[in-house]
């Protein structure tokens, strides 16, 4: 019991600073049981107020959780042939590796064989890697269950998001029409360490070139396209960050992967952005483009760099605007055999702050958003490496926004997303220890030297 309450102590000592949470040394894992935590996974409103009153908080949550590890335990035992089987699973020894250690399933690496790197780079003096790790999928209807990796551009439709009037007491929406920025790329990479720092770390400085805007429908002239005068970033990227273990044992080294999407600003959102009166969703971003953020090349353990700098810890994260957000939305939860409970978080909104960083060009360029399931809690990184065998035949739609609560804010706005098909996090992502750099002039000078 020492251990863990020490563990618990360390866990609860860094939530009150700004600082980027990393591999979780708690045997429970970060915030397994506080409250901001379970809203972090399953976005709330108000009808919830209830149910977290001062010492009924901790017993409420507990037992909800406690629900959950239970029917997570139960179908877990009914998927196999028999209890007796289940258990004798559990005591049966794992096969050993080459050092006659166990090796659990969760902790088996990549296959040697797995994928290389392309001999031609899709774009001149940028990483070999960037756009050529994924397929990306064009056809209007879905490919085959079980096929892939792909990726495809997303439209911004399909997601249930936030409106007025008064949200904070109805707590309605409705369904998302367009997004800011267009997707471009989506690559599955990974390396000896967790890859943090895409763009400046792992593409040297380069970003994806601006894809041709298309003719305007209003006028028949050309689009907008983005300059330096642009209130927003050119370009975002999104580095989502799995890992391979649940992380229960402390200080176990894990390098996981990452799934890097690019995203560029569209010549409608370019128009808006510079607009005497922006739509309510242009405008949020715009304020959260302007808050803190670290510095490429700056200290990992900056407090700006932290999406968790810009919560208010006074105030219920589900109320506060201008936080980060993401959706992951099954399109074929049939294909999928995980416990039924679990389908009711499909497409649920899910809070990013003290597992995401964010990273700034200083000449206003792009933006960097990365997202560590590692501070995840323990279900969720448990699910996560207990079902990943069942990922490759799974087609989601990730949609990524900035919440709004006001009238003002209403409706809530995508900003970018995204639909991948068919990924293997353990096949497919492509090791890039071995990518050699391009020459770089500095820091922060990608602003006038873009890849065409």
């Amino acid at each position: 019991m020492g251990g863990a309450s020490s563990g618990l102590s360390d866990c609860c000592t860094s939530r009150s600073d700004r600082s980027l949470c990393g591999l979780n040394d708690s045997f429970l894992g970060e915030d397994a049981f506080y409250r901001d935590a379970f809203y972090d996974c399953n976005e709330g409103n108000t009808s919830h107020d209830g149910l977290f009153a001062k010492a009924r908080e901790q017993v409420s949550l507990k037992m909800r959780k406690a629900s959950v590890a239970g029917s997570y335990a139960a179908f877990t035992v009914r998927t196999r042939s028999g209890v007796g089987d289940a258990l004798q699973a559990c005591m049966k020894p794992e096969p050993s590796g080459n050092d006659g250690q166990p090796q659990s399933a969760e902790l088996r690496t990549p296959k040697a064989h797995a994928k290389t790197l392309p001999s031609v780079q899709s774009y001149p003096e940028a990483p070999r890697w960037l756009n050529s790790t994924m397929d990306e999928w064009t056809s209007p209807e879905l490919p085959p269950t079980g096929q892939g990796p792909y990726w495809a551009k997303g439209h911004g439709d399909g997601f249930r998001v936030r409106s007025g009037p008064d949200y904070r007491k109805r707590g309605q929406k409705t369904e998302s029409s367009g997004s800011m920025y267009q997707a471009i790329s989506c690559d599955a990479i990974r390396g000896s360490e967790k890859l943090t720092d895409i763009i400046m770390g792992h593409c040297h400085g380069k970003l994806p070139p601006a894809p041709k805007f298309p003719e305007s429908d209003k006028g028949g002239g050309p689009q907008p396209e983005w300059t330096t005068d642009c209130p927003l970033p050119r370009v975002i990227c999104i580095n989502l960050m799995l890992p391979y273990t649940a992380g229960i044992v402390p200080m176990r080294k894990d390098a996981g992967c990452s799934f890097v999407g690019f995203f560029h600003i569209t010549a409608e959102t370019v128009k808006a952005a510079l607009s005497a009166e922006p739509p309510p969703a242009v405008r949020l971003f715009k304020e959260f483009w302007q808050g803190p953020a670290g510095a490429p090349g700056g200290p990992a353990d900056s407090p700006d760099r932290s999406l968790f700098a810009r919560v208010n810890p006074k105030q219920k994260k589900d109320q506060q605007r201008g936080l980060f957000k993401c959706i992951a939305h099954c399109l074929n939860p049939q294909d999928v055999k995980v416990p039924e409970m679990f389908h009711t978080y499909n497409g649920k909104p899910c809070l990013i702050t003290k597992c995401g960083y964010i990273v700034k060009d200083p000449n206003l360029e792009w933006m960097e958003i990365g997202i560590d399931v590692r501070g995840f809690n323990i279900l969720a990184r448990k699910m996560l490496t207990s079902f990943r065998q069942l990922l490759p035949r799974t087609k989601i739609h990730y949609g990524f926004l900035i919440q709004g609560v006001d009238d003002e804010d209403m409706p809530e706005g995508i900003l970018c997303d995204m639909f991948v098909h068919g990924c293997n996090m353990m096949e497919d992502p492509v090791l890039v220890d071995d990518d050699q750099p391009c020459s770089l002039a500095g820091v922060g000078s990608t602003s006038s030297q873009l890849v065409s």
